[in-house]
């Protein structure tokens, strides 16, 4: 007597080589290519309550003047800063002068409405080794809500990208990532 047939979903294709180092400006980039990314294809949210978890395993490498940082979600091409963006995460600000430290990321994306002018909601969080971030990130840190309209019968993919506004040459690299169907 189930309430629906339910189940996770890892989804392919799974990382055999780390995505190159992306180097961080003023506005987002993308932290992984649209090939690194499962195919969901078009419909795939295709009724309310549909959610995927992405969990990202990374390493960042901060210059003398960082700034601060935060990570936005998009749905569209996977192209740096573009599509609907779902969620803009909060600058917070990046200790100078660090190579090559551990950060985790868990973003989580459901539909609310479907369709051509859909809807979706993003949540989530972050942590970062200590020494470039003190304690945890919610993503976002406030004021959660469904994206603007986006087009769900499309082919698109899920994107998370940072950004920073420092003035040196910071690097985020994925080095482990999966993606997984919830329902």
């Amino acid at each position: 007597m189930a309430d629906g047939l339910f189940y996770n979903d890892l989804r392919e294709p799974f990382l055999t080589v780390a995505p190159t180092a992306v180097t961080l400006a003023a506005t987002a980039k993308a932290l992984y290519t649209a090939s690194n990314f499962p195919v969901l294809g078009g419909q795939y949210f295709s009724r309310p309550g549909k959610k995927i978890m992405i969990r990202l395993f990374g390493q960042i490498t901060t210059g003398i003047t960082p700034g601060n940082g935060s990570f936005n979600v998009y749905y569209g091409s996977g192209a740096d800063a573009t599509g609907v963006l779902l969620m803009t995460g909060t600058p917070v600000a990046l200790t100078a002068s660090q190579t090559n430290l551990s950060w985790y990321a868990e973003i989580y994306v459901s539909c609310r409405t479907t369709g051509s002018a859909g809807t979706l909601f993003c949540d989530g969080w972050a942590k970062f080794n200590e020494a470039v971030l003190a304690g945890g990130v919610f993503l976002p840190a406030s004021a959660p809500a469904a994206s603007g309209a986006c087009d769900l019968t499309a082919a698109n993919i899920i994107s998370v990208q940072y950004l920073r506004s420092g003035s040196t040459a910071e690097t985020m690299q994925v080095v482990d990532m999966e993606v997984t169907a919830l329902n």
